[in-house]
């Protein structure tokens, strides 16, 4: 059953942009590479993996296992540049499909769950590791962090990048 909710608008709206972007640039244009070291590529990873760690959100699994890194990286830069380390050699295409692939599981996640859903608080979902009695934010504001905020910012550093690099790898 699908069910409707006011994230997937929104979501599929950014994502529909970052794709096209994605898909102007042909595996060659994947592999630019900015003086950070992290290819255009890196960043569809990154945004996968980030996307891997709201599925763990919702489903109540350990987050950071789901983007493949240990209980140890718990600061955002630490995870960032550990997920970078991890999936860096990954070929455009299997980046891709990485991308790809988590996009399409988060959607049908998100697809049964309703507005009443992703209102419920964090520590609903995540009772394994709370965080403070007091963050009662809801699960909406994490979804649209990992998604369409997230999109957005990576749309922006990909096309800086593209604009200022050529292939390298």
């Amino acid at each position: 059953m699908i069910v409707h909710n006011s994230a997937v608008e929104p979501i599929e709206k950014s994502w529909s942009e970052l794709n096209q972007l994605v898909e102007s640039l042909g595996p060659i244009g994947l592999t630019t590479t900015g003086p950070d070291g992290w290819a255009v590529k890196d960043h569809l990873v990154h945004v996968a993996a980030w996307e891997h760690s709201l599925i763990a959100l919702l489903d109540g699994s350990d987050r950071r296992s789901a983007m493949g890194v240990g209980p140890e990286v718990s600061e955002t830069d630490s995870i960032n540049s550990a997920v970078w380390s991890l999936h860096r050699e990954e070929t455009p295409e299997r980046a891709l499909a990485y991308f790809h692939q988590t996009h399409a599981q988060l959607m049908k996640l998100l697809g049964g769950m309703s507005d009443a859903d992703l209102k419920l608080p964090y520590n609903h979902y995540q009772r394994n590791e709370p965080r403070a009695p007091s963050d009662d934010r809801p699960a909406l504001d994490l979804v649209a962090g990992n998604t369409y905020e997230h999109y957005a910012e990576h749309i922006g550093w990909i096309n800086q990048l593209i604009s200022k690099s050529s292939p390298s790898r």
